[in-house]
């Protein structure tokens, strides 16, 4: 349904990626998605663009956040994509969110860090 709302399933992907993990980079979503960086880097170009995303430069990498400076406009934005990976079972989000951008303790379920 969001990639129907979204306009494409990679975008989708993307908020879903930058929503779990807080901040996110384009190699990262393309490596865990399975999808061609050009394309992940072009759907971030345009969010970038819009205003619904900032990014920074950490080292060599683009990292991207939400952008709370548009918060009329980004809030509501944040909270449809709440509302759709919460409806996600736990087991298909551990099977997504497989790859660890940080150490979490053993047998602690996946949780999303609040936004």
């Amino acid at each position: 349904m969001l990639d129907k709302i979204l306009g494409s399933k990679t975008a989708q992907k993307i908020f879903l990626h930058l929503y779990h993990y807080g901040e996110t980079y384009p190699s990262g979503v393309a490596k865990d998605f399975g999808i061609s960086l050009g394309q992940v880097q072009r759907q971030f170009d345009r969010f970038e663009e819009a205003g619904v995303l900032v990014s920074r430069l950490s080292g060599k990498t683009r990292v991207y956040i939400f952008n709370k400076k548009q918060g009329a406009v980004v809030k509501p934005f944040i909270e449809l994509i709440r509302v759709y990976y919460d409806s996600i079972p736990l087991k298909e989000k551990e099977e997504i969110f497989s790859t660890r951008r940080r150490p979490r303790r053993r047998g602690k379920p996946v949780i999303r860090k609040k936004v």
